[in-house]
C-alpha cells in the first residue's frame, strides 16, 4: 500500500499473490479500503498482476463494498482484465447492485 497526499494505492497482487481467493482475505482488504475512505483518502486498487479471483473473494470485495464508495469517485478499481471485470459484475448483480 502506498499513500501520497490523501491518495492510497493498494495492490492486492503484491500482498496476496496472483490468484485472489478466500473470503477472509477479501474482507480484510475491504476493511482496509473502507478505513482509508473513512479517513478522507481517495483509494485506487490496482489489480495489475492478478490473474484470477475466486467468486467468494469477489463477492466479499465488490458486492459488499458500500455502493456510495465507487459512486463518489473516491474509490477506483483499475487494471482489471475482462475476466476479472466479468466476475465483479456477476457478484454485484447477484446482490442486486450494478
Amino acid at each position: 500500500m502506498m499513500t501520497a497526499t490523501g491518495v492510497t494505492m493498494i495492490r492486492p497482487a503484491d500482498e496476496l499473490g496472483a490468484v485472489l481467493s478466500s473470503r477472509f482475505a477479501a474482507e480484510t482488504l475491504r476493511s482496509r479500503i473502507e478505513s482509508e475512505l473513512d479517513a478522507g483518502h481517495e483509494v485506487t486498487v490496482s489489480f495489475e498482476g492478478v490473474i484470477a479471483i475466486s467468486p467468494s473473494f469477489a463477492d466479499e470485495l465488490f458486492a459488499k463494498m458500500p455502493p456510495e464508495a465507487e459512486r463518489s469517485g473516491r474509490l477506483r478499481f483499475v487494471d482489471l482484465s475482462e475476466d476479472l471485470l466479468a466476475i465483479a459484475r456477476f457478484v454485484k448483480e447477484g446482490r442486486g447492485r450494478s
